[in-house]
């Protein structure tokens, strides 16, 4: 069977943006082949490339057919927006209704991207508000489904946005702070499809900063 359609990112290592698409396509059983020769600020940027996606997006997607996005046709489309793609392979396979939740109001996307310098107060506003979700009542093991029913796109995203914080700025201590969150973390990881994804080695002390 063919790939189900092409990711434009990096070959070697999982960029930040791409971890939610592939988590979205490994629970729907969807393959998306990944150019192994795609170069950052090199492939993006060719005459090739920018015919596709004209401001030269990372990720970017191609997909085999426009067919059901109502065009009828079968020529190729093209995406670019990670959200965006995210969204289109939970829209695409058997899992859609636990990816994407029975109602749009049902969907979260976190508060605060980590990646962007934020202070550390708002780390943790963003860290207290997830705290709070998951352990209302008597406490939630995902984000908008039931425990039984595994978890949606809106889990995808909050777990990759918690792993590049484990893995550069919360040290061990900081992550016990939050055990809803931390407790989160370890059930995604425990699922088949996505342990290997999001996996990895996890901080446990920050660097002191040198004094000048």
């Amino acid at each position: 069977m063919a790939p189900f359609g092409t990711l434009y990112t990096l070959s070697d290592r999982v960029h930040p943006r791409t971890r939610k698409i592939l988590g979205a396509a490994a629970l729907n059983g969807l393959e998306l082949e990944i150019p192994a020769n795609f170069e950052a600020r090199v492939t993006n940027k060719t005459p090739e490339f920018l015919a596709k996606f004209p401001l030269g997006q990372i990720p970017s997607f191609e997909g085999r057919s426009s067919a059901s996005l109502g065009s009828g046709s079968d020529s190729p489309f093209f995406l670019a927006e990670s959200s965006a793609i995210a969204q289109y392979v939970a829209d695409s396979g058997p899992r859609r209704e636990q990816l994407l939740g029975r109602d749009a109001a049902a969907r979260v996307e976190p508060a605060v991207d980590p990646g962007e310098g934020k202070a550390e107060k708002d780390l943790r506003r963003w860290l207290e508000r997830y705290e709070g979700h998951l352990k209302r009542g008597d406490g939630r093991a995902w984000f908008v489904n039931a425990e039984a029913e595994g978890p949606s796109l809106a889990d995808l995203v909050v777990g990759g946005t918690v792993l590049l914080l484990y893995s550069t700025y919360m040290e061990a201590g900081m992550r016990e702070e939050y055990p809803h969150v931390l407790g989160f973390y370890e059930r995604l990881k425990e699922i088949p499809e996505l342990t290997e994804l999001y996996s990895g080695p996890l901080l446990e002390k920050r660097k002191e900063p040198e004094e000048a």
